[in-house]
C-alpha cells in the first residue's frame, strides 16, 4: 500500500514538473531547419590524384560525393536568442578545419540579445561577415565556390554589436579571436567591422573589414609578433527585376610582416649572437610585406518558377601565396542551371566551370601539370 502511495505521489510530482516545463518552453519559439547536398563531378583533365584543383568543397573527380548535411536549431525567448548550427560530412571537415574533435561539427553556436529594436549583441562562434558566398549550398546560386570564398575567412569566434539605423543603413563592430578557429592561435585579437547601406530600393551594399596581428595562425601571416593583416571586402547585390539579380564581390588584403626588410645571410653574420639566432630562425618565412585581391561578378536569371541560369566570372590574384591555395593568379567562369522542384525545396544544379591560371597549377593524367581545368557535373540539394 505504501509503495502504491509513493508511486502515485511521484507520478503527480513528475506530471507537475512536466506541465511546468511545457508551459515554460511554450512561451519561447524553437525552429529546426537544414539541408542535405550531394554532387557528381567530372574533370576533363582526368587528374591522376582524382581531385579538382583550387576547390574548397567540390573536391573529387569522377565520384558521387556527399557534400554537407546541416541541422540548425534556433531558440528565441523574448529578446534572447540561441543558435546551434551543426554540420556533418566531408564539407563539414573542410569548412571547419580550424576546430578539432567534436567541435568540427559546430558551424555556428552563439547567443544573442536585442537590447533594443536597433541594438543587438552576439557572442560565440558565427559565420564571417566577409564575402558574397556562404558555406550553405542552398544560399548560393552556383554550387562550386569562388576563389574569394575558398581563401576565407569562413568563421570567427568572438563578440559583436549590430546597430540598425533603419532598413537603409546599419553597422557592426566586433572583437574576434582571429580567422577560422574556435580557439585563439596567439595572444592577439582581431577587430571586425561592417557598414551596410541601401541607397535605393533593390540595391544593398556591404563594406566589410577585419584587421589584426594574426601571426602563427593557419594563414600564412608570419611567425613574428608585430605583424598586421587588413582585409577589406565589398559585397553588393542588385535586384534588377523580379527575375534578374546581379551581384559583385571585391576584396583586397594586405599583410605587413613587421620586418623592415628581407633577412639576408649578411644580416645574420653582422648581428650579435643572440640577435643572429633570432634572425636565422625567422629567415625564409613570410618576412616581406604582401598583398592579395580578387573580384567576382554574378548574374542570375529566373525564367520561371522551375528553371533559371546563373553566371559567375572571377579573378583571383595571390602571387606571394599568402592565402590558403599558395601562389596563384587565376581566372574562372562558372555557369549553373537551377531546376527547382517540390516547391523550391529540392534543387538540381547542373554546372560547368572553366579555370585558367597563369602557371601550371592544375593536375592532369599521369601527374602532369596544366594551366587550365574544366569540370562539369551536377549537385542535388534538399532543404527543410
Amino acid at each position: 500500500m505504501m509503495k502504491k502511495k509513493f508511486y502515485l505521489i511521484l507520478l503527480v510530482i513528475l506530471t507537475a514538473f512536466s506541465s511546468y516545463g511545457q508551459d515554460s518552453v511554450s512561451t519561447g519559439s524553437l525552429t529546426i531547419t537544414g539541408y542535405v547536398d550531394t554532387y557528381y563531378q567530372y574533370n576533363l583533365n582526368s587528374p591522376s590524384d582524382r581531385k579538382n584543383g583550387g576547390r574548397i568543397f567540390d573536391v573529387y573527380h569522377n565520384n558521387f560525393s556527399l557534400g554537407l548535411v546541416q541541422t540548425a536549431f534556433k531558440y528565441t525567448y523574448g529578446k534572447a536568442e540561441a543558435v546551434l548550427d551543426l554540420t556533418y560530412g566531408p564539407n563539414a571537415e573542410l569548412g571547419n578545419f580550424g576546430n578539432s574533435g567534436t567541435s568540427k561539427i559546430i558551424k555556428q553556436a552563439y547567443l544573442a540579445y536585442g537590447f533594443t529594436d536597433k541594438l543587438k549583441f552576439t557572442i560565440g562562434q558565427f559565420g564571417t561577415h566577409i564575402g558574397y558566398e556562404l558555406i550553405d549550398a542552398p544560399l548560393n546560386y552556383n554550387y562550386s565556390l569562388s576563389y574569394l570564398f575558398g581563401n576565407g575567412p569562413f568563421y570567427h569566434t568572438g563578440a559583436k554589436l549590430n546597430y540598425t539605423f533603419s532598413d537603409k543603413a546599419g553597422i557592426m563592430v566586433g572583437v574576434v579571436n582571429g580567422w577560422d578557429g574556435l580557439q585563439d592561435f596567439n595572444d592577439k585579437k582581431s577587430l571586425a567591422a561592417q557598414v551596410f547601406v541601401s541607397p535605393v530600393e533593390g540595391v544593398n551594399l556591404y563594406l566589410n573589414w577585419i584587421g589584426g596581428d594574426e601571426y602563427n595562425t593557419l594563414s600564412a601571416f608570419g611567425s613574428k609578433k608585430g605583424s598586421f593583416t587588413n582585409l577589406f571586402d565589398l559585397t553588393g547585390t542588385v535586384a534588377a527585376s523580379d527575375k534578374i539579380s546581379l551581384g559583385v564581390n571585391a576584396a583586397y588584403g594586405m599583410f605587413s610582416s613587421g620586418y623592415a626588410k628581407e633577412i639576408t645571410d649578411e644580416d645574420i653574420a653582422a648581428a650579435d649572437p643572440v640577435s643572429a639566432g633570432i634572425l636565422e630562425a625567422d629567415q625564409g618565412k613570410y618576412d616581406k610585406d604582401a598583398s592579395w585581391f580578387g573580384v567576382a561578378g554574378y548574374a542570375n536569371v529566373a525564367f520561371n518558377d522551375v528553371f533559371g541560369l546563373g553566371l559567375r566570372v572571377e579573378h583571383f590574384n595571390d602571387p606571394d601565396g599568402v592565402r590558403y591555395f599558395g601562389p596563384l593568379v587565376v581566372n574562372a567562369l562558372t555557369a549553373t542551371a537551377n531546376i527547382a522542384l517540390a516547391e523550391g525545396r529540392f534543387n538540381i544544379k547542373p554546372e560547368i566551370r572553366f579555370d585558367a591560371a597563369d602557371s601550371e597549377f592544375f593536375v592532369e593524367n599521369e601527374g602532369k601539370a596544366k594551366k587550365t581545368q574544366t569540370t562539369l557535373g551536377s549537385a542535388f540539394i534538399l532543404k527543410f
